[in-house]
């Protein structure tokens, strides 16, 4: 999105419950002043926004130490939503809960992700207690509160909202652990002076040596710079795929509209999920 809505308070769609990595996405991108509205699953997510029970939804489409979430993606196959943004958030992952002293941790909840990335740091210090994945961070969190010697690892947010004291903060392993969110909508957004353009695109029916090659040639060609390429099963025959390919630009850019064009001739599936301003843009 080029700037964040402030005239007005809109109904954005994430994956909750309340104290999300999600919901920090939210607040990020649209401030503390729209609704929130918090979803159990992605494809519930997509639901809101498609019937007009949600204005625009954020999900998360790939961590920096995890790789993509793939169903995020998927998604964009039979839906007809459109990427208006995108928005980063730093992944500070910290130990919480109700006690304040390690040795009085029992079990710990969290989200299968949040765990992979604190892998490291909990064999080193809690390497003998019991831990549990759960839904989501923020159900891990509500865990925390109720049960004795019960502790979660979750963000900030979900800190705040469940009143968990921070026994260690930042355990990710990696320091630089972000997750990409996109924001989804119903229609394409104006250009910025700093887009990407992501797009789907399927190789036509011939197969043999050179067939991505091929398809993907104009980009070169026309000299566009490619930063992304994600395959997922096509659903439509074993064994065949498409392509979520990012690239640097605006679709209405001269160069990138004709490289698109004849890309497009070679596929057997084309679609413009978005044109949008570039995280932090």
């Amino acid at each position: 999105m080029n700037k964040k809505p402030t005239e007005e308070e809109l109904k954005v769609a994430y994956l909750g419950p309340e104290g999300t990595f999600s919901q920090s996405a939210v607040f990020k991108q649209f401030g503390e002043a729209a609704t929130g509205i918090p979803v159990s699953t992605i494809e519930e997510i997509f639901s809101k926004v498609e019937d007009g029970l949600a204005d625009f939804a954020v999900i998360p489409v790939e961590n920096s130490t995890e790789g993509v979430v793939a169903n995020a993606l998927d998604m964009f196959l039979t839906s007809p939503l459109y990427i208006c943004g995108e928005v980063e958030v730093r992944i500070r992952q910290h130990l919480m809960g109700s006690m304040h002293d390690l040795k009085d941790i029992k079990r710990i909840y969290s989200h299968p992700q949040s765990l992979a990335q604190c892998r490291s740091w909990l064999s080193s210090e809690l390497q003998d207690v019991e831990i549990i994945p759960t839904a989501s961070n923020a159900v891990g969190a509500s865990r925390a509160l109720k049960e004795e010697g019960a502790a979660a690892i979750a963000g900030d947010v979900a800190a705040r909202v469940y009143s968990l004291n921070i026994i260690c903060s930042d355990i990710e392993d990696r320091p630089d652990n972000t997750t990409r969110f996109y924001v989804i909508g119903h229609n394409l957004c104006q250009s910025s002076s700093n887009d990407k353009t992501t797009f789907l695109i399927a190789p036509s029916g011939t197969e043999g040596p050179g067939v991505l090659l091929n398809l993907l040639e104009p980009l070169a060609r026309y000299g566009i710079n490619m930063t992304s390429i994600q395959s997922r099963p096509s659903r439509r025959r074993k064994w065949d795929y498409v392509f979520f390919v990012d690239i640097d630009g605006n679709a209405d850019d001269i160069n990138i509209k004709s490289a698109l064009t004849e890309a497009q001739k070679k596929s057997s599936f084309f679609r413009i999920l978005g044109t949008y301003s570039k995280a932090g843009s």
